[in-house]
């Protein structure tokens, strides 16, 4: 993402929870990165290649990503939602364990659910939309461009434990299926509250996508991808 997109998240994000607050509900939202490496194998029709990427790989072909996170609560009542979308395009070829291969990723995961919260613990349901677009440039085959987006329902837990007056953490796992064969979600938070209820936030985010079904030509896609890293961000409350 470059700095002009950074930036322009943040003040965005800064007038959203300012105007938010005066309807008289708490707003948290958080603009965030995702040092995330990407591993497993992608198919297309009968290409298949294993993915093996490192965080330090994928940003040196990063041409574009938005991630945002926003939550609003009333009581014990919790809506939220999460964007995260990134694009991998790279110039030169790349190596996968498989052989030798362009691989373009472009992902968008969006997230909307509901939390109901039981003291420090809340229980979350909600829908989780994949579009995933990937293209293959096989050594020895014409290149292959396909993708496909599916919905999954999933559900799961958050705890946070107050580490001080300062610092809390937040752990959060989910598993969801529908359009998907299976995808599982794990995330640890930790907060460091500032003046006015702000706070900078770190930690590390993980998912795991099974899929495999024929889009909407008849074409056979299959992700099995694991997204692993470390996350920062800024929370405005």
């Amino acid at each position: 993402m470059t700095t002009t997109v950074r930036l322009s998240a943040f003040a965005a994000a800064a007038v959203f929870a300012s105007s938010a607050s005066a309807q008289g509900l708490d707003w948290r939202v958080t603009p965030y990165m995702w040092g995330t490496s990407i591993r497993g194998d992608v198919g297309l029709g009968p290409v298949r290649r294993e993915v093996d990427h490192s965080f330090s790989d994928i940003l040196n072909v990063l041409s574009g990503a938005m991630l945002m996170h926003v939550e609003a609560q009333s009581g014990d009542h919790i809506g939220f939602g999460d964007l995260a979308w990134f694009a991998v395009e790279p110039e030169d070829e790349i190596a996968t364990v498989g052989g030798v291969a362009e691989l373009e990723l472009d992902a968008t995961i969006l997230e909307l659910g509901y939390a109901q919260r039981i003291d420090a613990s809340a229980f979350e349901v909600g829908l989780r939309y994949w579009d995933i677009g990937v293209e293959i440039d096989p050594a020895l085959a014409a290149g292959v461009a396909r993708g496909d987006n599916w919905v999954d329902l999933f559900g799961g837990f958050r705890h946070t434990s107050e580490l001080s007056e300062s610092w809390d953490l937040t752990t959060r796992a989910n598993i969801g299926a529908g359009g998907s064969d299976l995808t599982i979600g794990v995330q640890l938070e930790f907060a460091r509250t500032l003046r006015r209820g702000n706070a900078i936030v770190a930690g590390f985010r993980l998912v795991d996508i099974d899929y495999e079904q024929r889009n909407a030509s008849g074409v056979p896609v299959a992700v099995d991808l694991m997204l692993a890293g470390a996350t920062f961000g800024f929370k405005f409350d």
